[in-house]
């Protein structure tokens, strides 16, 4: 998860969490919407908003829909997908508003509520009291080179977080909403030098406030920052994901990479790979399932306030291990997409976006207009987002 970037190649929102507070000091942030001397320290407030309009195939479809908990008729549903969760209407994408009291040095106290389609989508799982919930967490510092995070908070994760003005384009790859986009836990880290951070994690599980089995997920991360050269994450993950009917352990290990690499002052390369293998499952079975889903984005800024960018994305998923893009077809989740995407930003804090996205599947698994399954996904969307 990397933070936004003017088209010039420099970062702008390192406060969306793309690496840990020990690295704020090395990248380029905007000023908070409202900044309020409080005691010693500083309170301060911040608003996003990610609003858009999407062009697709999909009309009336009839379904059983797992966040209303019943068979409902609907218009524009999409699958596979958090956002564009809809298609030919408006829609929010993501929105949340955020307090944090900061002493320099010392800690900081966040809390944030959030909205939106992807808050539909990735939260159905938790109980109500805490869906609305981005984050709620303390971060303190022990030491000049060690701080201590606990509570609930974004992921490190995956190369696209929810805030899509932070990403390359309007809307994240199929592999996203499988990544984990949220934490509940401990975090420490240790910030070895200038460009190097170092994390360890205990968490509640994979993208889970509320546990859902006795065990917790473990975690690693290494944080490269050098802004205008390479700035990326490789991050580890060993947890139990057995459900707590199911009869045994089900273990599953996973690494994320990613690097943003500065080729010139307006050139800029992504590349990416998710892989993980599981335990296979029954009586009878044994060794692992494997999944692995390489990716790789390009873009060019055309100027200060004009950009374009590409993605090409591929998984290959034989055996359904991603629970999000389960469709029951003999071939599991095979797939491979291309995004384009011409962004103009007014104002470093001000994203307008057109996007478009085909993908093919091995099987047919999307629906067209007619709800009939085929074997391609595409949409376009208008969009414009903001952080304040």
């Amino acid at each position: 998860m990397m933070a936004g970037m003017l088209l010039s190649g420099q970062p702008v929102l390192s406060q969306t969490y793309s690496t840990p507070d020990t690295l704020s000091q090395n990248t380029k942030e905007e000023p908070p919407l409202i900044q309020i001397p409080l005691s010693k320290g500083n309170l301060t407030f911040n608003l996003y908003g990610d609003f858009g309009y999407v062009f697709g195939p999909q009309k009336t479809h009839t379904y059983f829909d797992p966040i209303a908990d019943e068979t409902v008729t609907d218009f524009g549903r999409r699958d596979f997908t958090s956002y564009p969760l809809y298609a030919n209407q408006f829609s929010l994408s993501y929105g949340f508003v955020q307090g944090q009291y900061e002493l320099k040095d010392k800690l900081k106290f966040k809390l944030a509520f959030h909205t939106g389609h992807i808050v539909d989508a990735l939260y159905l799982e938790e109980i109500p009291s805490t869906r609305i919930i981005r984050e709620l967490s303390l971060y303190y510092h022990l030491h000049p080179k060690w701080a201590l995070e606990i509570g609930i908070f974004p992921s490190y994760f995956g190369a696209e977080i929810v805030l899509n003005k932070e990403n390359l384009h309007a809307t994240r790859a199929y592999i996203a909403d499988f990544t984990p986009d949220y934490e509940a836990g401990v975090r420490l880290h240790y910030k070895a030098d200038e460009h190097h951070t170092f994390s360890a994690m205990l968490l509640n599980g994979w993208q889970v406030i509320k546990e859902t089995n006795a065990t917790k997920a473990f975690a690693l991360a290494w944080t490269l920052n050098k802004p205008g050269k390479i700035v990326g994450n490789w991050n580890l993950m060993f947890a139990n994901e057995q459900p707590l009917s199911a009869p045994q352990p089900l273990f599953r290990h996973y690494q994320n990479i990613y690097f943003r690499i500065w080729l010139s002052n307006r050139l800029m390369i992504l590349p990416v790979l998710d892989a993980m293998i599981e335990q296979k499952q029954g009586d009878q079975s044994t060794g692992w399932n494997k999944m692995i889903a390489p990716a790789f984005s390009v873009r060019y800024g055309l100027g200060e306030k004009l950009g374009v960018a590409g993605r090409y994305e591929r998984i290959y998923d034989p055996k359904s291990l991603i629970p999000e893009l389960k469709t029951d077809s003999p071939s599991g989740w095979q797939n491979q997409a291309v995004t384009l995407t011409l962004e103009y930003l007014p104002l470093n804090l001000v994203t307008f976006r057109i996007e478009g996205k085909y993908g093919t599947h091995k099987d047919a698994v999307f629906r067209n207009s007619t709800n009939q399954l085929v074997r391609e996904d595409w949409y376009g969307i208008v969009s414009s987002s903001f952080y304040f």
